[in-house]
Order: structure tokens, then sequence, then C-alpha cells
């Protein structure tokens, strides 16, 4: 009888045994696809951080790169020719600066038409209220260089169309040259051609005379005149033999 009941709980050892084991088997199989889950989840984490890790490398290569390229250090010889080159443009825009402008070469005729001043010419005008004959400033442009003698070749010319029409009129004749002119003293020797005496008869020659003197006079290095004639020094003037010794001053 023992050993029958030995035999059975052999038996039943082995039974409930094997039921473990297919439990346990059972078990296994069932956790097989969560297994198999993590392991692909874990293979793609490592592919990923496999792909980054090269990304990162070619990033930090490129900053490598350039900072090698930001490294490159100019040779010795081509920074001093960088310095040569600045300043030579430094001396161009100097000598650029300094440099004088060109100054067109006038002839003596240029240079004095170039040269001018304002002058007064004294016309004659007749005053109806005074019932007087007075001399009447108009402005001219004449040279600079010989401006007394510019002033009597505008006076000369006589009055403009319009000047006539204000009724101005002129006592010099149209024929009047005025040969040349020196200054001594402030006295002006003044050449004229033969045309000063022509028509130079009492009130016209004296008219004459006083616009001469206060056309020429008006400037500050002139005080008096004296009058010559074809380089002949003249003491009378005209068929009244008006005088004309001394300097002629403005009265």
């Amino acid at each position: 009888m023992a050993t029958k009941k030995k035999g059975k709980a052999s038996a039943t050892k082995k039974a409930s045994g094997s039921k473990n084991s297919k439990k346990v088997k059972r078990g296994s199989s069932s956790n097989a696809p969560y297994i198999l889950v993590i392991m692909a989840l874990a293979a793609g984490l490592i592919f990923l951080l496999s792909l980054q890790s090269d990304s990162l490398k070619n990033i930090f290569g490129k900053k490598n790169n350039l900072k090698n390229i930001t490294k490159v250090e100019v040779p010795p010889d081509e920074k001093k020719l960088e310095k040569k080159d600045s300043n030579a443009t430094v001396n161009k825009a100097s000598d650029t600066i300094q440099e004088k402008p060109h100054t067109q070469q006038l002839s003596p005729k240029e240079k004095e038409k170039a040269a001018t001043v304002s002058a007064k010419v004294y016309f004659l005008y007749y005053n109806e209220k005074t019932d007087h004959i007075e001399l009447m400033p108009v402005v001219r442009t004449v040279s600079a260089l010989t401006p007394v003698k510019s002033a009597l070749e505008e006076l000369a010319k006589g009055p403009t169309a319009h000047e006539e029409k204000r009724g101005l009129v002129n006592a010099v004749p149209s024929t009047l040259k005025v040969i040349d002119v020196s200054i001594v003293n402030n006295i002006a020797f003044i050449n004229f051609n033969s045309a000063l005496e022509e028509g130079a008869a009492g009130n016209i020659l004296m008219n004459r005379l006083d616009q001469i003197v206060y056309t020429a006079t008006q400037f500050d290095n002139v005080e008096g005149i004296h009058i010559l004639v074809n380089g002949q020094r003249k003491r009378f003037l005209g068929s009244d033999g008006i005088s004309v010794t001394g300097p002629l001053r403005r009265h």
C-alpha cells in the first residue's frame, strides 16, 4: 500500500511539474512580442543617435574650418604691400587736393578787358528850372589798368540813345582821341589829338574842359590835369585863347 501511495505521489508531482513547466513555457511565449518591440525601439534609438552624432561631427567640422579660415594670417611681405598701397592712396588724394588749377594765359588786351572797374563819365544837362547847364554823371565800365584814359575814351563816345532822351548832351567831339596819360605827383598829363580844339569857342570849350576835368579827377590819385595836344604842352586853347597854363582842377 505504501508503495502504491509513493507511486501515486511521484506521479502527481510529475504531473504538477509538467503543468508548471507548461505554465512557464506559456509565460515566456506570451512575453516574446514585448521583447521584440523593446529591441526594435532600442535599435531605432541607437540608429538615431548615430545619425545625430554624424550631423554633430559635420557641424563641428564646419566650425573648425571657419576657425581655420579666420585664423589665416597675411604674410609679412603682403602686409607691407597693403600698407604701401594705403599710403599711396592717401598721397594720391593729397596730390589731388594740392594740385593747382590750370590758369589760361591771357594776352595784354585780354587782361585789360578782364580787369575792369566802374567809373563816372560827366555829360551836360540843361536844367530848365535854373536855366543853367549842369554836369550829369553816368556810370561806365572802364579798364582798371588805365582808368583815366579809359574813362575819357568813354566820354568821347557820348551819351547813349536812352541818355539823350533824358536830355544829356556832350560838348566833347566824338573824334577826340586820348593818346596817352601820365600821372606825376597826383597831376595827370593828358595828351589829346587836335580834335580837342575843334569848334572850341566860348562856353562850348569851357563846358568841354569841365567834362574832361571832372571825369579825370574822380580818381583818388588825380587832383588836377595838364592839357597836351599831340605831345605839346598847351597854355591857351581855342579862338578865344582860354588859359590852361596851371593844373586844371574842379571848381
